[in-house]
C-alpha cells in the first residue's frame, strides 16, 4: 500500500463526499501523519538521552508528563501543593490526575508510563514525577515536561506557569541552577513558538514538525481542502481544528482536538475516519505504510521526479535527494526548520543539517531563503529531470559539495 487514502478503512470515509470534493478529500488525508506506538516510543527516548548527557558524564534530571491543569478562581494553582511562598517541601504529585467527574485519562497516561519505563532504566539519574525534597536532595538540573503533541501550546504554558508559580523553582531557576526543557514527538510552528516565549525560556525539542493545511497545500489544492474542511461536518464552530492549527497529525493512541472535524468529529451525523479522535479502530498496518513508496511520492510533489523508488538504493543519492527537498521547500517560502520538516517528512535534526550544508553552499542565506546558487541548482536539476524522468544512479553523478569553500 503505498498511501493512505488506498485502505480499505480510509475508502469507506472516502465516500461520505461528492465526486467534485472527493479528490480534495484523497489529497488531505495522504497528508496525514500516522505515529505508530514504537515509533513515538522510540524517538521520545531518543529525546530524553539527548538531555540527559553522556554516560561519563550523566546529568540528574526529572520527568514530568504534561496534565491539563485548571485554574481556580482565576488563578493558576502551584504545581506543588503551598509552595507559591517561603520553602517548597513534600513527596510531589502523581503522575496522572484524573478529574472525579470526567475519569478519562489522555495521552499523559502513555507519557507516563513511557517516563516511569525511562527512570527505571535510568535509575539514580533520571526522576519520575518527583515532590521538591527529591528535587533538593538529588540535585537535580534539568527538569523535563513531556507530551505526544504541542498543538497551540496552551495546556504547556499553564503547565509552564504552574511550575514557575513554585517559589523554590523560581529561585533555583535565577541562580541557573536548573533549567527546564519541554519534549514532544511533534508541534505545530505557531505552538513551538508560544512554548518557546513562555518567561522560563524552556529549552523545546521535538522530533519531527507537524504537517499542517497551511504547510501541506498551496494555491488552489490548498482553497479545495480548507473548503472541503468548512463543508463537513455542517456548522462545526472550528473548521479547521482549534484555534485553526489545521494539523494533519494522529498517534496509534489517538489524534488531538487540532486535526480539522472532518477527521474527527459526529456532529450533524458526519461519519469521521477517527471516531471520537480515537485511532483504535484503524488497522495496524496503516501505521507502517511503505514507507520507501510515501518518500516516491513525496519526492514526486516536491520535485515533479517519477519512479524514484528504484534510484534510491545508495545512501548518497538518498542524501542528494533529501537536499534537493530541503532547497524545494525553500523555494515554496517555507522557513523554519519545524515547517520545512513538516513539509519533506524528515526529522528535525536531519533537517537542520541540512541547511547548515546548504547555507555553507551558499543555495540558501541565513534566513533559509534561496540564493541565485541555489535557484540555479534547483534549476539545473529540473532541465536534466526533463531529458530523463528519472532520479540520478549509481552510474551516472550529480554535482554536490564535498568540500566547501568561500567563494
Amino acid at each position: 500500500m503505498a498511501s493512505l487514502s488506498e485502505a480499505d478503512t480510509v475508502k469507506s470515509w472516502l465516500d461520505n463526499f461528492e465526486d467534485q470534493d472527493r479528490q480534495a478529500a484523497i489529497d488531505l488525508v495522504n497528508e496525514v501523519l500516522l505515529v505508530s506506538r514504537d515509533d513515538f516510543i522510540e524517538e521520545l527516548n531518543s529525546l530524553l538521552d539527548s538531555i540527559s548527557g553522556s554516560k561519563a558524564c550523566p546529568k540528574k534530571i526529572a520527568l514530568y508528563a504534561e496534565r491539563p491543569i485548571k485554574k481556580v478562581f482565576g488563578n493558576t494553582p502551584c504545581f506543588f501543593p503551598n509552595s507559591r511562598h517561603g520553602r517548597a517541601e513534600g513527596s510531589g504529585v502523581p503522575p496522572i490526575v484524573a478529574d472525579p467527574r470526567n475519569q478519562e485519562v489522555g495521552s499523559e497516561g502513555i507519557v507516563a508510563n513511557l517516563i516511569t519505563d525511562y527512570s527505571r532504566r535510568k535509575g539514580g539519574f533520571c526522576f519520575s514525577h518527583p515532590g521538591p525534597n527529591k528535587l533538593r536532595s538529588e540535585k537535580v538540573r534539568v527538569i523535563g515536561v513531556v507530551t505526544d503533541f504541542i498543538g497551540s501550546g496552551q495546556r504547556i504554558i499553564r503547565m509552564l506557569d504552574s511550575l514557575g508559580s513554585v517559589a523554590t523553582l523560581n529561585s533555583w531557576t535565577s541562580y541557573k541552577l536548573i533549567k527546564f526543557v519541554v519534549l514532544a514527538y511533534s508541534g505545530t510552528t505557531e505552538g513551538l513558538k508560544v512554548v518557546r516565549s513562555h518567561r522560563l525560556r524552556p529549552e523545546v525539542r521535538v522530533v519531527m514538525g507537524c504537517p499542517t493545511i497551511q504547510n501541506s497545500f498551496v494555491g488552489e489544492r490548498r482553497k479545495e481542502v480548507e473548503r472541503i474542511c468548512h463543508s463537513q461536518p455542517k456548522r462545526h464552530p472550528e473548521p479547521l481544528g482549534f484555534l485553526a492549527s489545521g494539523a494533519l497529525i494522529a498517534f496509534s493512541h489517538g489524534c488531538p482536538n487540532n486535526t480539522p472535524p472532518i477527521l474527527h468529529s459526529r456532529r450533524s451525523g458526519w461519519r469521521p475516519l477517527f471516531y471520537g479522535r480515537s485511532t483504535s479502530e484503524l488497522p495496524s498496518e496503516l501505521f507502517r505504510i511503505d514507507e520507501c513508496n510515501a518518500h516516491d511520492q513525496r519526492t514526486h510533489r516536491l520535485l515533479d521526479i517519477r519512479d524514484a523508488r528504484n534510484k534510491l538504493d545508495s545512501s548518497k543519492n538518498e542524501k542528494w535527494v533529501a537536499v534537493l527537498k530541503v532547497l524545494a521547500a525553500a523555494e515554496t517560502g517555507l522557513r523554519d526548520p519545524d515547517e520545512i520538516s513538516a513539509r519533506v517528512r524528515m526529522k528535525i535534526n536531519s533537517v537542520n543539517n541540512i541547511l547548515m550544508l546548504a547555507i555553507q553552499a551558499r543555495w540558501l542565506n541565513c534566513e533559509h531563503r534561496l540564493t541565485q546558487l541555489g535557484m540555479r541548482e534547483l534549476a539545473r536539476f529540473r532541465r536534466r529531470r526533463r531529458k530523463a524522468p528519472l532520479l540520478v544512479g549509481s552510474d551516472e553523478s550529480f554535482y554536490y559539495p564535498t568540500q566547501l569553500r568561500a567563494l
